[in-house]
């Protein structure tokens, strides 16, 4: 569809001669693509919005600073305070920028009344005017706004509209196009063929302020994610950007670079901003349909997979944990049925977080938040006052407020996103400061865990081997340990009972060792480490690992995964297992670790956790010290919790363990 034939008359009908109303949805960046497509094919003398006309000075210096977002902020005495957010993505930015852009005139029509009811409105998803088109569209939402409960307010307002946009009508001299809530497009239409009187409104507000808002309070106050208004934003211009590479817009580590003790990659502000960037230019070539005018706008379901894509790939980088197709597929299923209960056609950002949760684990829901909130215009600090929101209370620096909105929408209250947050990598030299000491020692809740796994799969073995053990036979003279009654009822038809012996392991288990990669090639984890327990409830441990400096998650506090570990007790006995020329003839890492777990262990059975069973070698060298290897496959174990296990925090100093709980993830 071209612009000449976007049904004008069908989307913003002209309902009296000079003036035109356009229907649509406060926040939503679809109906914001599609607003600046109607204005471009009308071409009108003036804009009229749906504002208090007691905001105009506000709201235009607020229009002026897109693509930086802003709140314009009213407090007046005993009364919450009035807030609008002004995005790119919201249709009465964007009819205000428009004008703006082209030096017509700009209208605020809202007449400044008090109201008090809020009304839950139900429309249908604006993704569904690219779907269905414009034209069938707005005749639906214009239909449901007929049967949407109403105020007395509500009446004064729309009287009060008619009034300003009449006379707005004279002083443009030209056509005029109100950008008005769906709410109100019908009574407004219906007033303008009546007599109108200026309404009882106020006319000056006591203090209208403008602030800057922090980028963390983005993603609980717009109704679509961050990420999709910047993409709006970036295709304003009707062009896709250059073609950026997936790589670009992962999240990388933080590293520690000994010579000269810095912190690179992800630490440094700019390059952590150029990253939003690159990925906001990537869900733009990925994450934009053709719009009814030929214009690529955004899509927010291409968005959808661009997040999986991108959070999926930070993942991996992340925490060396890859996602499994099945993973991508439940995670649209979850999301969008979500989505549908609430109302929607399209999940959005929270939709996406609490699938991606219930598909992973804290950390991709993590990576699907960081990714949707991508907004790479919004600075913490700007030449105006910055405010933030905490729940319904707006922090102006030197005073919390309760707020309200200024238009109603479907989410009436604020809804906190349920992910963990991470903390901040941009104060280097704060995490510099850790690292000043020699001495290194583990994170004690991550030992407590590691130690209640080894005595579980020292359990399991045992079980194992008494299975083994384990004879059933007919009953003759005795009931040995009891009937067996899976055997009894397979062979019913023979008429007899049989009776169980319970198998008994020939000792208990001493060390433990768990393999999760041989590391064939010796370069994926390369770290090497014999830590010894630090009380006599804590088992010696050596392992294998990633290196814990190519990823600094807080000051003094690093992040490794382990590749094979090996517990054994009492603590206090491991000589360093990888300097020990006793294991100079194993074949890799995971054979020192089993070797020094046969020789360390003082029980007769050794835990052997691996994808394949050990060599026939191995388990000769056990035999020889009368011993016995017993292998429990590794695809036999929880993945969630194996994959908890694998991530090991090395703290700079024991200095750290106070602090660590809020850098460690």
């Amino acid at each position: 569809m071209s612009p000449a034939e976007l049904p004008v008359e069908r989307v913003a009908p002209e309902v009296v001669p000079g003036i035109r109303i356009l229907p649509t949805l406060h926040d939503r960046v679809d109906l914001a693509a599609l607003t600046r497509f109607v204005l471009d094919r009308i071409d009108p003398q003036g804009v009229a919005v749906e504002l208090p006309t007691t905001l105009a000075a506000a709201a235009e210096r607020a229009v002026r600073r897109l693509p930086r977002i802003s709140a314009v902020i009213s407090e007046e005495p005993h009364e919450e305070a009035l807030v609008w957010i002004v995005t790119p993505g919201d249709p009465l930015s964007e009819a205000m920028r428009w004008a703006s852009e082209r030096g017509r005139r700009v209208f605020l029509i809202d007449p400044d009344v008090g109201y008090v009811g809020r009304y839950h409105e139900r429309y249908l998803d604006p993704h569904v005017a690219w779907e269905l088109g414009p034209a069938p569209y707005f005749d639906a939402i214009r239909e449901l706004a007929r049967s949407a409960p109403r105020s007395a307010q509500d009446d004064l307002r729309e009287r009060g509209m008619a009034f300003h946009l009449q006379r707005a009508r004279e002083e443009s001299r030209g056509s005029l196009v109100a950008v008005v809530g769906a709410a109100h497009a019908e009574e407004l239409r219906r007033h303008l063929h009546q007599p109108t009187a200026a309404p009882l409104a106020r006319q000056v507000r006591t203090a209208v302020n403008l602030h800057h808002l922090h980028p963390d309070s983005l993603t609980a106050l717009l109704v679509d994610p961050p990420l999709a208004h910047a993409v709006y934003e970036t295709l304003r211009a009707g062009e896709l950007p250059a073609e950026t590479g997936l790589r670009q817009a992962v999240s990388r580590r933080v590293e520690l670079v000994r010579a000269g003790l810095r912190l690179i990659t992800g630490s440094d502000p700019d390059e952590s901003r150029e990253r939003h960037r690159a990925l906001v230019r990537f869900a733009a070539r990925h994450g934009a349909r053709i719009g009814p005018t030929g214009a690529p706008v955004p899509d927010r379901r291409a968005l959808a997979r661009v997040v999986w894509r991108v959070a999926a790939a930070s993942y991996e980088e992340q925490t060396r944990e890859s996602t499994n197709p099945w993973q991508g597929r439940l995670f649209f299923d979850f999301a969008r049925r979500q989505a549908w209960l609430q109302g929607l056609l399209v999940p959005g950002l929270y939709e996406w977080v609490v699938a991606g949760r219930g598909v992973g684990d804290d950390n991709l829901a993590w990576e699907i938040f960081d990714a949707a909130r991508s907004y790479p215009w919004q600075e913490v600090a700007a030449e105006i006052p910055t405010a933030r929101v905490d729940g319904e209370l707006l922090d102006l620096g030197t005073r919390k407020i309760r707020f309200r909105r200024r238009f109603f929408r479907v989410k009436q209250r604020l809804v906190a996103v349920p992910v963990r947050r991470r903390p901040d990598s941009s104060q280097a030299a704060q995490w510099l400061e850790g690292f000043a000491g020699d001495m290194l020692c583990s994170y004690p809740p991550e030992d407590l865990v590691l130690e209640d796994y080894g005595r579980f799969l020292q359990h399991k073995a045992v079980s194992i081997l008494s299975a083994e053990w384990t004879r059933t036979e007919p009953f003759s003279t005795s009931m040995l340990d009891g009937i067996d009654l899976r055997e009894t009822m397979l062979k019913w038809y023979d008429g007899r009972v049989y009776v169980r012996e319970q198998g008994r392991a020939p000792g208990r288990a001493g060390s433990v060792v768990v393999i999760f990669d041989e590391d064939a090639e010796g370069t994926a984890f390369p770290y090497l480490m014999t830590w010894h327990g630090e009380h006599d409830q804590e088992s010696d441990m050596a392992f294998y690992s990633t290196d814990p400096t190519r990823q600094i998650v807080g000051p003094g506090i690093m992040r490794a995964t382990y590749g094979g570990l090996m517990l054994t007790y009492p603590p206090g006995r491991v000589f360093d297992v990888w300097q020990d020329d006793d294991y100079a003839s194993a074949r890799g890492k995971a054979e020192v670790l089993l070797m020094a777990g046969i020789d360390y262990s003082q029980e007769k059975l050794v835990v052997h956790v691996a994808p394949a069973p050990a060599s026939a070698r191995l388990r000769a060298h056990a035999a020889a010290q009368k011993k016995r290897i017993v292998h429990v496959p590794l695809g036999t174990l929880s993945p969630p919790t194996l994959r908890k296990l694998r991530t090991v925090h090395i703290l700079a100093g024991q200095d750290k363990r106070a602090i660590a709980k809020d850098y460690v993830w």
